[in-house]
């Protein structure tokens, strides 16, 4: 049985996810999603194509944590050769500093050990307030996004 610590997560840099979105793939060309764990601050903008599932839900709730990790497998595809692809996952908030990491590692946490080589766990540097000070205006990298607001 593995530990887990903070350590164990890596931090990607905005321009990299912007990257990837415009790719459609990670620099390897492997999948990815982006899981944005804020709650009503949601509300004003969000990454293209990230799915909320908000902090306050994911640590009360293990059964959405399931969900979460089981939707992740979905969107993953088998290769001709059996293999299965790597689901490239980032978290983030509004800052990364405190709900991003805290999911991500609850989320680490919550994967079978049969699982885990399934998983690659980023954290957003900067999280939402850093992307949307770079990217915000940019409609295809960010949706909904009101700078009013920011």
């Amino acid at each position: 049985m593995q530990s887990h610590s903070i350590s164990s997560l890596k931090y990607l840099d905005a321009i990299d996810l912007y990257q990837w979105i415009k790719q459609g793939h990670t620099s390897l060309g492997q999948p990815f999603q982006v899981i944005d764990v804020r709650g009503s601050d949601h509300i004003g903008g969000h990454i293209k194509g990230s799915w909320n599932y908000p902090y306050r839900r994911l640590k009360s709730d293990l059964n959405y944590v399931d969900t979460l990790r089981q939707e992740l497998l979905d969107k993953a595809e088998i290769g001709a050769d059996g293999a299965s692809e790597i689901i490239n996952c980032v978290f983030h908030c509004a800052q990364s500093q405190q709900r991003g990491p805290s999911s991500a590692m609850l989320f680490l946490r919550s994967i079978p050990e049969s699982q885990l080589n399934r998983f690659q766990i980023w954290v957003l540097k900067g999280g939402f307030n850093y992307w949307q000070s770079n990217y915000g205006l940019d409609e295809a990298v960010t949706e909904n996004y009101k700078p009013d607001l920011w």
